[in-house]
């Protein structure tokens, strides 16, 4: 007998813990025995209605119960004729993940001393090494405009609207998130989230929080 929900998707927002929280569903997915989907997209949120319609395909004939991760805008799957599956996301203070990104696209992460290369190869060196302070009080085009409206689309879904900041896009995004998420933690209370998670979806998430803890 499958669990309930066994098609959840976590369609994950960039530089809120979702490193952190896919290193965990790894070890999860082989403790409780569910099938982990991942993709090798990482940086194409915004799709066509017919990648739309391919993804949807691909991802409703996963073998469930499954937990589908991927950076990419709230997608409605019974616009398609498909099953709606449950979402969950994370999501942190606009203002700290914006000084995460920050640093990020200067410095990477552990995955490879070099990836910040690859990522951002036409920052210049003075640019990449520009202190923060220096960049705000000074009005550099990075951090006068720092996109905090950037969650929100991973909500609103992928209707053009949904890309532009404004009144329409959020309400939109408050809609879905009644509707179709089960959950949506704040990074600042990751232990109390991932309590949650353990509380609402057991099979995917049962001893979360002592693994989150285990050195």
């Amino acid at each position: 007998v499958l669990p309930f929900p066994s098609q959840v998707v976590y369609n994950r927002v960039g530089k809120c813990g979702s490193r952190t929280v896919v290193l965990l569903l790894r070890i999860l997915s082989e403790k409780h025995g569910f099938n982990l989907v991942t993709s090798d997209i990482h940086n194409k949120t915004r799709l066509t209605k017919n990648e739309q319609m391919e993804l949807i395909k691909n991802i409703s004939t996963a073998e469930q119960p499954y937990l589908f991760t991927r950076h990419v805008h709230f997608l409605n799957f019974s616009r398609f004729g498909g099953d709606q599956p449950v979402y969950i996301n994370i999501i942190r203070d606009p203002v700290n993940r914006f000084l995460s990104n920050y640093f990020f696209r200067r410095f990477g992460d552990w995955r490879g001393e070099q990836n910040h290369m690859i990522r951002t190869p036409s920052m210049r060196q003075e640019e990449r090494y520009l202190d923060i302070n220096v960049c705000i009080l000074e009005n550099y085009p990075e951090c006068s405009n720092p996109r905090l409206f950037y969650i929100i689309p991973y909500f609103c879904g992928q209707h053009p609207r949904c890309r532009e900041p404004g009144e329409w896009a959020l309400e939109r995004a408050k809609l879905n998130v009644n509707e179709n998420f089960l959950l949506v933690g704040i990074l600042e209370e990751l232990e109390d989230v991932l309590l949650l998670l353990e509380r609402f979806l057991p099979h995917y998430f049962k001893d979360v929080l002592s693994i989150y803890k285990n050195p």
